[in-house]
């Protein structure tokens, strides 16, 4: 629900603002605390605070309830001292981003910088409940969020810029509602006496050993859209709001599969590498890449021979035009193929995770993203497409360095099988796209040819795989 509340969101934002400044400077003011966000790790809260929880309920050392306690109350005033001192300097935050409307970036930063406050404290108490095997209370917490937001830009939703403002009130008041109020509610709710309390300074420090790693490096993974966030307000109006609409496609298929598939199967990876089942477990990992390549490939390629329709369908009304509609189609056509990694990224860094090893990922990943920081700032073709483009290649380059390079029990996950099955899957692509290509478009009404086209991909695909003979793709009789 939260994932499609978020969509619907997007297409509002497209119908009441459009491709314009106004979209280009809510993008902006989200780059630092958005960062603010990766580098507190509150993405990787369940990964790097379930651990430490569990081996103290274990070992029994220190009380759980005041440990956390202490670590919360912690770490939300450090996160609070940063959003402070971020605020204090908002007015040159917008100037170094070229914001052209400074006051309207002060008046949406200020409260999106504080409401990451609420996020953080909201992921450390939506960590604790997960790891009591309390799930309901934090699975409210984005959909009130997304509502708030959706309901606030509606109220506002008079002018561009009113409706951005509306947005930013809306994040800030359902963050608040949804981070705070409810998570604190199901902490009582399992039995946690919820109090402030003086943090301890071997608390914190205990918590910043295990997720160093994952604060000092932030890979490509993390940082494309904050790339092109920063290196698009160098671009013409509307190049970040462009990027925004056409990332949002792309990036929803990879919620719904493949984030779910890498969460789901995290605690079965890591209970069959403890017991040291390798075979089942590096077999586990091997079917889970090939069958996400294979199904991805199939929604890339919906995507990219449908986008100007798909962008249509989705986005034009209201201020959202038909030119906005050319201009998102032609990036979204390489944002697309950012499906590939951002999926399969799900479940390889995982391998690396399951194993302790946080470093190596995190280094190729920052390594990538200083090479496209780079190529970037030497390219003399600086447009929305080069920029997309690059960005969706270091994206690719991570991906496959971190698979090429990963190995369970010393053996590598990329043997033969698994390349034969990625190289056959790619084959499909290519001449279901031949087929694709043969199709009379002017003939077809825009839904008549989004429905033609998703079902010859889809037939393609199904007959394939039951006819071509793979060893980690298969379609399963079930009795």
């Amino acid at each position: 629900m939260s994932r499609i509340f978020g969509f619907i969101r997007e297409i509002l934002l497209a119908r009441w603002t459009g491709v314009s400044s106004a979209t280009d400077t809510l993008d902006l003011a989200f780059v630092i605390p958005d960062f603010l966000f990766y580098l507190s790790a509150g993405g990787y809260l369940a990964i790097t605070l379930i651990p430490i929880l569990s081996k103290i309920q274990k070992d029994k050392l220190v009380d759980l309830n005041n440990y956390f306690l202490s670590l919360l109350s912690g770490l939300t005033l450090i996160f609070g001292i940063f959003s402070i001192i971020f605020f204090m300097f908002r007015y040159e935050i917008g100037e170094i981003f070229g914001v052209i409307d400074i006051e309207l970036f002060v008046q949406v930063f200020t409260p999106i910088i504080f409401s990451q406050v609420f996020f953080f404290s909201g992921a450390v108490m939506m960590a604790y409940q997960y790891f009591m095997g309390e799930f309901k209370y934090a699975a409210l917490a984005p959909v009130i969020y997304n509502l708030s937001i959706i309901f606030f830009g509606w109220i506002n939703s008079s002018t561009p810029e009113s409706t951005i403002y509306g947005f930013a009130i809306g994040g800030f008041i359902g963050s608040f509602i949804g981070h705070i109020v409810i998570q604190v509610y199901g902490l009582k709710k399992i039995g946690l006496n919820v109090k402030i309390i003086k943090p301890k300074i071997q608390d914190l420090t205990h918590y910043f050993k295990v997720s160093v790693p994952l604060i000092v490096g932030q890979s490509i993974a993390v940082m494309d859209e904050q790339l092109f966030r920063i290196f698009g307000s160098m671009l013409s109006v509307g190049a970040i709001a462009s990027f925004r609409y056409a990332r949002r496609i792309a990036i929803l298929p990879v919620g719904v599969m493949a984030q779910a598939v890498g969460v789901a199967s995290f605690p079965t990876m890591s209970n069959l590498f403890v017991r040291e089942k390798f075979e089942e477990l590096k077999e586990l990992i091997r079917q889970q890449i090939a069958i996400l390549y294979f199904v991805n490939l199939a929604i890339v390629l919906v995507l990219i021979t449908n986008n100007a329709e798909i962008i249509s369908l989705v986005y034009e009304r209201g201020e959202f035009n038909s030119s906005d509609v050319l201009r998102v189609s032609s990036i979204m056509s390489i944002v697309a193929f950012g499906i590939l990694p951002w999926s399969l990224n799900q479940i390889v860094t995982r391998s690396f995770y399951v194993q302790s090893n946080y470093w190596y990922p995190v280094l190729v990943g920052t390594s990538s993203t200083v090479l496209a920081t780079l190529i970037i700032l030497n390219t003399e073709n600086k447009s929305e497409i080069s920029y997309a483009t690059i960005i969706i290649s270091s994206l690719f380059l991570y991906s496959l360095i971190l698979l090429a390079t990963l190995k369970i029990d010393g053996e590598k996950i990329l043997n033969k099988n698994l390349i034969s099955d990625l190289i056959i899957s790619s084959v499909i692509y290519f001449v279901t796209l031949g087929i694709i290509q043969f199709l009379p478009i002017d003939n077809f009404g825009k839904f008549l040819y989004i429905f033609i086209s998703t079902t010859i991909i889809a037939l393609s695909f199904i007959v394939s795989v039951s006819v071509i003979k793979m060893k980690y793709v298969k379609i399963n009789k079930v009795r």
